[in-house]
């Protein structure tokens, strides 16, 4: 369906038929767009849109507020398969602190290594959904009796699938601190040492304006995927551990 009113008339006669500059406008400012790419259809709607993202709100509700922003502006309907959101770190994020003139919180290690004893947040188990094209994990994490759970979204491509992974169990780790701590992903990638396949990742953690950064590595055993979750795990739980 191609959007309506005059201006829309007027993209018509011009470079952009379908009006997609109106609506790239539109989406790029809603809260946790931060780069947008429309694939159109070629018969006045859209095929694919993909954002690229470094907020902390939720794939769901970034999915969501994109759908509404299209029916409410220009009366246009899109399938939420057809929306992928990939979430990211923006490299300025990381100069934040020295902006601010905040000194970063150190990574505190535990004075024994009992200290962090019944802290340790462990994987209980995750679910991978590959399906249209998008990729959903819901990751099931538990310190003691307590259980926390985080998903995240995105396309479903080898590498997306990792920040994927990664996202939701930040998202479930988020939860252990009732929501104090905010982290974000910096990076995650697979690699060989020595022979061995790793996934590493890297993660930087917010409580107010103070932040640090945890590097996290795990082996692969049984998937690309699990390592991750794992290797967010390896680089979060002493500092969860020694920061309660």
């Amino acid at each position: 369906m191609m959007p309506e009113g005059p201006e829309a008339r007027d993209d018509v006669t011009g470079l952009d038929p379908w009006g997609l500059r109106r609506i790239e406008r539109l989406l790029s400012a809603l809260e946790g767009v931060d780069a947008i790419k429309l694939v159109p259809d070629g018969a006045g709607g859209i095929d694919e849109v993909h954002v690229l993202s470094s907020s902390p709100l939720g794939a769901k509700q970034i999915v969501r507020n994109i759908e509404s922003a299209l029916m409410a502006e220009f009366r246009l309907e899109i399938d939420h398969r057809k929306i992928s959101v990939a979430q990211v770190q923006r490299p300025d994020i990381a100069r934040t602190e020295a902006e601010e003139g905040e000194s970063p919180e150190p990574a505190k290690q535990p004075a024994a290594a009992t200290a962090s004893e019944g802290r340790e947040v462990l994987l209980d188990h995750y679910d991978l959904e590959r399906k249209g094209g998008q990729a959903t994990c819901r990751v099931t994490l538990h310190r003691g009796e307590t259980e926390y759970v985080g998903e995240a979204e995105g396309a479903d491509y080898a590498t997306v699938r990792l920040e994927v992974a990664a996202s939701a169990v930040l998202r479930a780790l988020e939860k252990t601190r009732d929501s104090k701590v905010r982290f974000v992903l910096s990076d995650v990638s697979s690699t060989h040492v020595g022979g061995q396949p790793l996934v590493i990742t890297l993660i930087r953690a917010f409580v107010g304006r103070r932040s640090a950064t945890l590097p996290g590595v795990s082996r692969v055993h049984d998937s690309l995927e699990e390592a991750a979750i794992l290797a967010c795990l390896d680089a979060t739980n002493r500092w969860i551990g020694a920061s309660l």
